[in-house]
């Protein structure tokens, strides 16, 4: 993800975080130099300006799951592993990642183009490794043939169906998020396997 000064850290995270609160949109740079208690002269050293700022937290967030990508690869799960390690890095960044988790849900739609297909391009990198997972569990004959681009963004809906409600806070979104990544990574494989007996009648 790149060394970064002090000063840069702080300012991204506050960037992140008032983002995330207000909206990319309403943040101004002279808000984020306040909250960062640094003067607007150091945010100009360091980015050019606040979209700046936010293709640097967008691009740490896709090294960060290009990272989590590349062990899971590397660590020659089963399918069905693999599927339980998606669905807990996605937990992961609720958890972990909270204010860019619910940055990249508010603008995810947001009427800037540019803004808009960064954003999108972080959900497709995601999509097209879980689809990849999927296209190598119907070859191995261990999960059920179907479309895998479609069936992984599918299964991205469904995590995000989860990761909304959880915004909220309150009893229900600590349920599920105490319990969602097994309930969900369960959920999806009875759904996916090859061996399951389907009756249509």
């Amino acid at each position: 993800m790149g060394n970064k000064t002090p000063t840069e850290e702080r300012i991204v995270r506050t960037a992140e975080r008032l983002f995330a609160q207000r909206g990319f949109a309403s943040t101004g740079m002279r808000a984020i130099a306040k909250a960062a208690q640094v003067s607007i002269g150091a945010i100009y050293h360091h980015f050019k300006s606040k979209e700046d700022i936010l293709e640097r937290i967008i691009r740490d967030e896709l090294d960060r799951r290009r990272q989590v990508v590349a062990e899971l690869k590397a660590a020659g799960l089963p399918v069905k592993d693999q599927i339980q390690k998606m669905v807990e890095m996605h937990f992961s960044l609720l958890k972990d990642k909270r204010n860019s988790a619910r940055l990249f849900f508010r603008e995810r739609f947001d009427p800037s183009f540019s803004l808009r297909t960064r954003i999108q391009e972080l959900y497709d990198e995601v999509a097209n490794f879980i689809a990849e997972v999927i296209g190598e569990g119907i070859a191995a004959g261990e999960i059920r043939p179907c479309q895998p681009l479609v069936t992984a963004y599918a299964i991205l809906g469904m995590i995000e169906a989860v990761s909304l409600r959880i915004f909220a806070g309150d009893d229900t979104a600590a349920l599920l998020m105490e319990k969602g990544p097994q309930e969900l990574a369960e959920s999806l494989w009875r759904w996916l396997r090859a061996d399951k007996e389907v009756n249509y009648a």
